[in-house]
Order: C-alpha cells, then sequence, then structure tokens
C-alpha cells in the first residue's frame, strides 16, 4: 500500500526489488495522473487502484472496510505500507511549522493509520530535519515512541541518494518498522 505517493519513485524502487504494489493513494490529483500516465503500459495493476483521497479517509473503519473488503485475510500475504508524507513543515529550508503545519499533520496522520492497520512493516521516508532539527526531533521521537509501543521494531537511517546511484546530493530520513 502506497501513500503520499508522488510520481511513484519510491513505489518504483519496491517494484524492483519484487514487491507488487496493490493500492496508490495521492492526495495531488497531478501527481496522481503522472503516477498512472507512467505505468500505463505496465502488465501489474493496482488491485485496489489509484486514490486522491485525502489520507484521513482511511483511518474511519467503514470507508477502510469498503475499500479494502480482504485486506484482514492475511494468509500467505504480506502487507507493508509505504509512504513519504509531504515534508515542507520539518525541512530546514521551508516554513518550519512542523508537526502543526498542514504538511506536518499528515505525518502523525501516517502514524496513525499505520498503527490503526497495523501492517506487516512499513517505511516512512522525510527529510533529515524531521530527525536533526531539535524542534521536530522531539514530535519524531513521539511518533516513534507511539510506534514502539504499538508493537514495531524500528530501524532509521539518514541516507543520501547519490550513495545509491541517483544522480542528485539529497539526504532523506527512513524509518522502518517491523
Amino acid at each position: 500500500f502506497s501513500f503520499f505517493s508522488g510520481l511513484g519513485f519510491l513505489d518504483l524502487g519496491f517494484e524492483n526489488a519484487g514487491f507488487d504494489i496493490v493500492f496508490v493513494n495521492e492526495n495531488n490529483d497531478m501527481f496522481l495522473n503522472a503516477y498512472k500516465y507512467a505505468r500505463r503500459n505496465q502488465v501489474h495493476k493496482c488491485k485496489y487502484g489509484y486514490s486522491n483521497e485525502d489520507v484521513r479517509q482511511y483511518l474511519n473503519d467503514a470507508f477502510w472496510k469498503n475499500s479494502f473488503p480482504d485486506y484482514y485475510d492475511r494468509e500467505k500475504k504480506v502487507i507493508g505500507f509505504i509512504g513519504g508524507p509531504p515534508c515542507p513543515d520539518f525541512s530546514t529550508a521551508g516554513k518550519n511549522k512542523g508537526e502543526n503545519g498542514k504538511n506536518g499533520q499528515l505525518t502523525n496522520v501516517y502514524v496513525d493509520l499505520i498503527i490503526r492497520r497495523k501492517p506487516d512493516f512499513f517505511l516512512l521516508e522525510n527529510v533529515k530535519g524531521l530527525y536533526q532539527t531539535k524542534k521536530h526531533k522531539a514530535f519524531y521521537d513521539r511518533m516513534k515512541r507511539k510506534l514502539y509501543k504499538a508493537g514495531y521494531s524500528l530501524f532509521d537511517s539518514v541516507e543520501n541518494a547519490l550513495e545509491y546511484g541517483v544522480p542528485q546530493n539529497r539526504d532523506r530520513l527512513f524509518l522502518v518498522g517491523l
């Protein structure tokens, strides 16, 4: 399940590693249309399709059950959530509004969604300012505690895209939970 999918580059990495993306949620119609266009000739199609719904909708139990009726039938399935909630509110180059900013609130929503739906694993990607800025690190640590209390083992790391062959000097924070 991909949330905050953007143009789908994170999804592409997971697909290249052998995962099936069964659902894509991207609130920005321009990004969602570009995502679908880029994959128009792909053999694999998203089982649950594409959505531009506000991610908060997926916290609603009835909405979730209607959208994914067989989600809790987990026999022989490993379910993961991947996503990079919008980061301008945590970026040192941004407005620095943090968890209270319009976009910053979505990081908390994503964490609540993970805790409520209990995927087998998750990945949260964001800017390093979420981890390295004192103001935002307190929020990040609270999110990690919530996930830990929900039963997840956590690993986080700041990685640079250059180290993985991408021609871009771009640090990103990755939080993985199992």
